[in-house]
């Protein structure tokens, strides 16, 4: 039973004078429940002893006993011990959970600390790797950084021998042409003459005859080098020219059926473009003849987006495009410089080669747009066409170039 605190000074008295009237467990178990309620009302034990005393002098003065009788005091003593008894439960649990508690509080706070350490050492450790890591990023940075100029140095150091190399191939096919060629016209020519003066000598006519022979195979040789070296149609008449006259000849002298399909934006090429489309077109047709065992050829034109496309297909032999180019031995050159010398005239560059359809290489060169006339670009076009060398209409100019090939 559980009293009010305004109530509990008169429940303890009725409840004290009934204990010493007839003391019993039924009474004593209401000290006890006289004593939480007061614990829960907020009294401590000294105001409970208080309230005990101030009921047990009620009691005497209602009996006209001053002094308490000695025959009751300890059923007096009982009751107010049982009253107590919440209190000291009380005190003693809570002193054992306050205990617990500051133990575990103190437990807490030790774990805490620690796993702060711990938090601290590896804030500290993740900043070491941090600045390691900047600091090798900053060093691979600039490693990047001078590879690239590296590669844009030896980029423009490969220009720059590509196109000492074409000079010099122009000199000196020009030298071969020219200066040897005409000289060796000048011997023939003094050969022809004396050979018409010693008529009657025929032991000295058969070795002018000879000599004549052997100057006529050493002029097409010169030829012949002046024409690998720097064909003069690519100069003179341009690139589709130069395409014709090399595939004749190389038809004739290997037994590859080889086509040309051209197109009208081939004469809009500059020198530049044009020399780096009949580099490839030569070194790919010598690849066919060398590796691929194929018995036809096409070098085909095309255009698209602001771009003249080549491309040179076979059907011969398929070959690995990755490992090739990936080998670094002297057979892979020729795809790596064609490769470089599309790029330097910023085109694009790709090969597919599958077995049953041999080997395709592509090439795109951008192209410089026409001038915009009074019809439009489909007049510029038709005018291109006008103006594009038709296969015919050179062949009398290098009839004599492609005879002495074959």
């Amino acid at each position: 039973m559980t009293e009010f605190p305004e109530s509990l000074p008169l429940t303890y008295h009725v409840a004290l004078r009934e204990h010493v009237a007839r003391p019993s467990k039924a009474t004593l178990r209401q000290a006890s429940e006289l004593g939480r309620a007061a614990m829960d009302g907020g009294l401590g034990i000294s105001d409970l002893i208080g309230l005990h005393h101030q009921a047990l002098a009620e009691c005497a003065a209602a009996d006209g006993h001053p002094v308490v009788p000695a025959r009751i005091a300890p059923a007096l003593d009982a009751f107010l011990m049982e009253a107590l008894s919440p209190f000291e439960v009380d005190d003693f649990c809570f002193g054992g959970v306050r205990e617990r508690r500051l133990r575990t509080q103190v437990e807490y706070n030790e774990a805490l600390a620690l796993r702060n350490a711990e938090l601290e050492e590896e804030i500290a450790e993740h900043r070491r790797v941090e600045a390691a890591m900047q600091a090798s990023k900053d060093h691979y940075f600039q490693l990047y950084q001078k590879a690239r100029a590296m590669e844009a140095s030896l980029r423009e150091l490969s220009a720059q021998v590509l196109s000492a190399q074409e000079e010099e191939r122009k000199r000196i096919s020009r030298e071969l042409h020219d200066e040897i060629g005409q000289a060796l016209t000048a011997i023939n020519v003094t050969i022809a003459m004396l050979k018409r003066q010693v008529a009657s000598d025929p032991a000295f006519q058969r070795n002018v005859a000879d000599a004549e022979q052997l100057l006529e195979r050493t002029m097409e040789t010169v030829h012949c080098f002046a024409r690998e070296l720097r064909p003069a149609m690519l100069d003179h008449l341009g690139l589709q020219s130069a395409l014709r006259a090399h595939i004749l000849v190389f038809t004739r002298q290997t037994g590859i059926r080889t086509e040309l399909v051209t197109h009208p934006y081939v004469a809009r090429l500059d020198e530049k473009r044009g020399e780096v489309l009949f580099r490839v077109a030569q070194e790919a047709l010598n690849n066919v003849f060398k590796h691929a065992r194929a018995t036809a050829a096409k070098i085909q034109f095309t255009s698209a987006n602001g771009a003249l496309n080549m491309e040179i297909g076979d059907n011969g032999c398929a070959f690995n495009v990755e490992e090739r180019l990936g080998e670094k031995r002297n057979g892979c050159l020729g795809l790596l410089g064609m490769q470089e010398r599309v790029r330097l005239v910023n085109g694009s560059f790709s090969i597919d080669s599958a077995a049953g359809n041999g080997t395709r290489i592509r090439v795109g060169v951008p192209i410089d747009p026409p001038p915009k006339g009074r019809s439009g670009q489909a007049r510029c076009d038709g005018d291109l066409a006008a103006l594009t060398p038709h296969p015919d209409s050179y062949s009398h100019l290098y009839e004599e170039d492609i005879r002495s090939a074959s």
